[in-house]
C-alpha cells in the first residue's frame, strides 16, 4: 500500500481536487497533507475531506514538506503530489504508483504533458521534473539532508536514485495541468517565486553534478589508487617470502 504526501501552501482552492481522486484508491491507503503555512482555508478544505493533515507554522519551503510528510508516513512507499495541479484520476495515480508497487522501479515519475510533441520528446535531454512521484521512504532517507531544500529536491532524487542503482522511469501524464504561479501569487509576486524555482535548479544542477560528481570521482581514484598500493604492498610480501632460503 501507498501513503499519498500533498506539500501545500495556499492552496484552498485546488486542493479538494487533487485529494479526490486519491480517496478510496485501492493502493493508496493514507493521505497525509503537509500544510505549510497557509494563511487561506487550505488545512480547513483538506481536513473536510477526511485526511490527514499535519499543519507547519511557518512556511518552509516544499522539501521541507515533503520531509515532514515522509517521516509521518506508515507506508514504505510513498506517492507525492502537488497541491495545485488539475485533472488528476485514479488512473494516472495508479499508472505511476504501480512501477513501484511491482519492484520494477525505485521511482517513478509523472511528467504533466506538453502541448506538442516535440516538447514532451525534449524530456529525454531535460532533467525530468514532475511533482507526482512514487518513490521507496529509504530511497528517500539516503538522500542527505543539505540536499533537501526548496525545489532543489527534485535534481537530487533524481541523481541518488542513479547513484544508488535505484531504477528510475517516467511517463508523460496527458490531461494533467498545473495553475501557474503568475495565476496563483498575481503576476509580480508569482514571477519571483518562478524565478527563485529556476535558480533553485540551476543551483543544485551545479552543487550536484558537478561539485558532487567531482568529489565523488576523485574519492573513487583515491580507493583504486589505494587498492593498487595495497596489491604492490602484498605481492612484495609474497615475493620476499619465496626468495627467502629455508
Amino acid at each position: 500500500m501507498v501513503t499519498a504526501i500533498i506539500p501545500a501552501h495556499n492552496e484552498g482552492r485546488t486542493i479538494c481536487g487533487v485529494i479526490e481522486p486519491l480517496l478510496g484508491h485501492p493502493l493508496v491507503d493514507e493521505i497525509i497533507v503537509i500544510d505549510d503555512g497557509s494563511t487561506d482555508d487550505t488545512a480547513e478544505r483538506a481536513r473536510s475531506m477526511g485526511v490527514t493533515v499535519i499543519s507547519l507554522q511557518n512556511n518552509r519551503g516544499k522539501a521541507s514538506a515533503m520531509s515532514r510528510g515522509v517521516r509521518a508516513a506508515q507506508n514504505e512507499i510513498v506517492f507525492f503530489c502537488d497541491a495545485d495541479v488539475i485533472g488528476l484520476t485514479p488512473a494516472m495515480v495508479t499508472q505511476i504508483v504501480t512501477a513501484v508497487t511491482s519492484g520494477d522501479y525505485g521511482m517513478y515519475v509523472g511528467i504533466r504533458g506538453r502541448r506538442t510533441y516535440w516538447a514532451n520528446r525534449l524530456l529525454h535531454f531535460t532533467p525530468v521534473l514532475g511533482g507526482e512521484r512514487a518513490l521507496t521512504k529509504t530511497l528517500w532517507n539516503h538522500v542527505p539532508r543539505t540536499f533537501k531544500k526548496n525545489f532543489q529536491i527534485e535534481i537530487a532524487l533524481n541523481f541518488f536514485a542513479k547513484h544508488l542503482g535505484e531504477r528510475m522511469g517516467f511517463t508523460v501524464v496527458h490531461g494533467l495541468s498545473q495553475v501557474i504561479k503568475e495565476k496563483k501569487r498575481g503576476i509580480w509576486p508569482g514571477l519571483l517565486q518562478r524565478l527563485l524555482m529556476i535558480y533553485d535548479i540551476v543551483l543544485i544542477s551545479w552543487r550536484i553534478y558537478v561539485v558532487l560528481q567531482t568529489q565523488l570521482l576523485v574519492a573513487r581514484l583515491l580507493q583504486e589508487a589505494k587498492a593498487i598500493e595495497l596489491v604492490d604492498t602484498l605481492q612484495r610480501i609474497a615475493s620476499d617470502t619465496k626468495s627467502r632460503p629455508r
